[in-house]
C-alpha cells in the first residue's frame, strides 16, 4: 500500500513540484486562506464555495488545501493539514487515490448524464474520511440543464458533502447558483510577489538568476503563478541552470526597451527615413512583429502614464528603465501621446487580420510622425481669441513654414461683434471690397482681378450663373458642392442677391457664407450684397441673412490679424493656400 504513495523519481514541473501544501503557502490570497482557516478551525464549514479569478492564481490549489485541511486525520490547531497522514498524502498525489475526494473537469462533464452520475455518489457517505468532498474545476461549462439538475443538491446536500467550485468566469454561472455559494474572489498576482516565490524555489532548486531576469520571467506571466512558473522552466533549461537576462533576450527573441525609446525619438525628429531603415534592421535581425508591436504599444502606455503623472512610478519597468523614462517627459505632450496611442491600438486590432503585416507596421511608423507637435484646440482657439480681441501683445511673432516671422501689432477691436478681415494683395484697378455680413458677423472679401460676368447683362437667368459658380466649387471643395447643389439663386426687391436653402441645411451652409459670398462677387468681378434665406420664408430685403460692408473707418479700427491666423492653420492644421 505505501508504494502507491511514492514519488516519482523523475522529473517533475515546477508548477507541480512547488504547489503550496498549506495555507501559509499560498501567494497574496491572505484573505481567503485566512477565512478558509477560521472556519476550519471554528467548525464554520459551508456546504458550497465558489473560487473565481483569472487562470493560474491558486484556485484549485486552494480547493485542495482545503479538502486536505477537512479530512486530515491530524489537523493542526490553526487550521492547516498536517501533509503526513494517508488522507493528505493522497490528495497530494493529484487526488488519485482518495475514496472520497472526487475531481471534476467541468468542461468534459459538463452534460446532465454526468451531474445524474454525480448526484448518485452524493447519496452515500464517506468512506473513510469526516466528508466527501467534490471539486469542480471550470465549473461557467455546465449546461443550463446541468446547473438546474444540480440546484436541489446543492441548496439541501447531506451533512458530510462539501462542494467546491472554481471558474474563471463567474459571470457565465446562473444567480441560482451563485446565491447558494460562499464565493471568493482571487485577485492576480503582482510582479514582486511572483518574482519573489520564484527567488525562493531558484534558490531551492539551486538555479542561479538575476534580479532582471526574475522581473521579466514575472512581468511575462501576466498576473499567473503556474504560466511564470512554466518561463521559469523554459528559460531555466535553456541557459542551463544559469539564467541571466541576456541570454533570455535572445531566447525570447525581445527587443530591448533601448529599441523602443530610438523609435519614439525618430518618431520625435520627424526622421521618416531613417525610422523605416531602423525598423528595417530590426527585421533583418528577426525580431517577431507581433511582439514588436506589443511592445510598442506598452513603450506608449509608459509615456503616458509618465507625462500624465510627471513620475515613472506607476511603470512597470526595472529603476534603469523607469529613469529613462523619466527623463523623456519633458519631451512628449499629453495629447501627442494619447493619439498615438490609439492608432496604435487599431492597428494591433487590424493586425491579425492583416495579409501584409509588415507594410501594416511600416505605414504605423510614418504615421505616428503626423501626430508630432500636436497641440489642444482649446490652446489653438485661445490665440485666436487673444488676436480677436486684440490682447496680444506688441510684436507678438508667429513663424510659418516658410521660416519667416511676422510681427504684429495688435490693437482693439472697436465692435464686440465676431468679426475677421481677410486682406490680400490687389491690383490697383480691382473693384472695391465686397461687403458680407450676416447678423453681427461681417467678412471682407475682397473681389480679385479676374475676367466676369457682368451682373447687369443677367436679365433673370440667375441660376445658370449660379450652376457655372458651384461647378467651379465642387472643383474646390466638394463637400461644400454636396451641401448646396440643390441650392437656388434669386434677387428681392432691392436686387440683393439671395441663395435660397433647404429649412434642414440653413445652419450648415452658414458655416460656409463668407466663402460663398467670395466666390460669388469673384464670379460677377464686382462688390454685391449676398444674403442667405430659408425656402419656407417670402423674399424681402430683411429676409435670410443680409450682407452690408462695414465703414472704411471701422475697416481701419480692425487689426490686421491674418497673417497671424494664416501662420496658425498652416502649422496647426496643415492646412494649404489655394491660389
Amino acid at each position: 500500500m505505501a508504494e502507491l504513495f511514492n514519488e516519482n523519481e523523475g522529473y517533475t514541473v515546477t508548477a507541480r513540484k512547488w504547489r503550496p501544501r498549506n495555507f501559509d503557502d499560498v501567494t497574496s490570497q491572505e484573505f481567503i486562506t485566512k477565512t478558509l482557516r477560521n472556519a476550519i478551525k471554528n467548525n464554520r464549514i459551508s456546504h458550497a464555495y465558489l473560487f473565481s479569478g483569472p487562470r493560474g492564481v491558486g484556485k484549485t490549489t486552494v480547493a485542495r488545501l482545503l479538502a486536505k485541511s477537512l479530512n486530515c486525520l491530524n489537523r493542526k490547531p490553526n487550521g492547516e493539514p498536517c501533509n503526513e497522514c494517508d488522507s493528505c498524502r493522497e490528495i497530494m498525489n493529484d487526488n488519485r487515490n482518495h475514496p472520497d475526494v472526487f475531481e471534476i473537469d467541468g468542461a468534459s462533464n459538463r452534460n446532465i448524464e454526468d451531474v445524474r452520475e454525480l448526484k448518485e455518489k452524493v447519496k452515500y457517505g464517506p468512506v473513510r474520511s469526516k466528508f466527501k468532498i467534490f471539486i469542480i474545476d471550470e465549473v461557467h461549462m455546465l449546461t443550463g440543464a446541468s446547473f438546474n439538475a444540480l440546484l436541489k443538491t446543492l441548496e439541501e446536500p447531506p451533512p458530510y458533502v462539501v462542494f467546491i467550485f472554481a471558474t474563471t468566469s463567474p459571470e457565465k454561472v446562473p444567480l441560482t447558483i451563485l446565491g447558494r455559494c460562499q464565493k471568493f474572489d482571487f485577485k492576480r498576482l503582482t510582479i514582486d510577489e511572483i518574482s519573489e516565490r520564484l527567488k525562493y524555489i531558484a534558490k531551492e532548486e539551486k538555479i542561479k538568476t538575476d534580479n532582471e531576469s526574475l522581473f521579466f520571467i514575472a512581468k511575462k506571466g501576466d498576473g499567473s503563478m503556474r504560466d511564470a512558473q512554466g518561463l521559469f522552466d523554459m528559460s531555466a533549461a535553456y541557459c542551463d541552470n544559469d539564467i541571466s537576462f541576456e541570454k533570455l533576450k535572445s531566447f525570447f527573441n525581445l527587443a530591448q526597451s533601448d529599441v523602443y525609446f530610438d523609435i519614439s525619438d525618430f518618431v520625435k525628429t520627424k526622421d521618416a527615413k531613417g525610422l523605416l531603415n531602423y525598423f528595417d534592421s530590426l527585421m533583418d535581425k528577426g525580431y517577431d512583429m507581433q511582439i514588436f508591436l506589443d511592445g510598442l504599444t506598452e513603450h506608449y502606455r509608459n509615456l503616458l502614464i509618465a507625462c500624465s503623472t510627471g513620475s515613472a512610478e506607476l511603470i512597470i519597468e526595472s529603476e534603469s528603465v523607469k529613469q529613462k523614462y523619466t527623463e523623456n517627459i519633458p519631451k512628449f505632450s499629453q495629447l501627442e501621446i494619447i493619439n498615438s496611442l490609439k492608432l496604435i491600438l487599431q492597428t494591433e486590432y487590424t493586425f491579425k487580420y492583416s495579409s501584409n503585416q509588415r507594410t501594416l507596421i511600416e505605414a504605423l511608423l510614418v504615421e505616428l510622425i503626423k501626430f508630432t507637435d500636436t497641440r489642444e484646440i482649446s490652446q489653438i482657439l485661445e490665440e485666436l481669441k487673444e488676436l480677436r480681441s486684440g490682447s496680444s501683445s506688441a510684436g507678438n511673432t508667429i513663424s510659418g513654414r516658410t521660416g519667416s516671422n511676422i510681427s504684429t501689432s495688435a490693437k482693439p477691436v472697436q465692435d464686440t461683434s465676431y468679426k475677421v478681415n481677410y486682406k490680400q494683395p490687389v491690383s490697383a484697378n480691382t473693384e472695391k471690397p465686397a461687403a458680407v455680413t450676416t447678423g453681427t458677423a461681417a467678412v471682407q472679401v475682397k473681389a480679385e482681378e479676374t475676367p466676369a460676368v457682368d451682373l447687369s447683362a443677367v436679365d433673370g437667368d440667375l441660376n445658370t450663373h449660379w450652376i457655372s459658380i458651384k461647378d467651379q466649387i465642387k472643383t474646390e471643395r466638394k463637400w461644400v458642392y454636396s451641401i448646396i447643389k440643390d441650392t437656388t439663386f434669386e434677387q428681392d426687391e432691392k436686387r440683393n442677391l439671395l441663395i435660397r436653402v433647404d429649412d434642414t441645411s440653413y445652419e450648415l451652409i452658414d458655416g460656409y457664407k463668407d466663402y460663398l459670398a467670395g466666390k460669388i462677387c469673384k464670379y460677377f468681378g464686382e462688390s454685391l450684397t449676398i444674403g442667405l434665406v430659408k425656402s419656407s420664408e417670402f423674399i424681402s430685403s430683411s429676409t435670410g441673412s443680409n450682407y452690408s460692408g462695414p465703414s472704411s473707418d471701422d475697416e481701419q479700427a480692425v487689426p490686421d490679424n491674418f497673417d497671424k491666423i494664416r501662420q496658425i492653420l498652416i502649422k496647426d492644421f496643415n492646412a494649404r493656400e489655394i491660389s
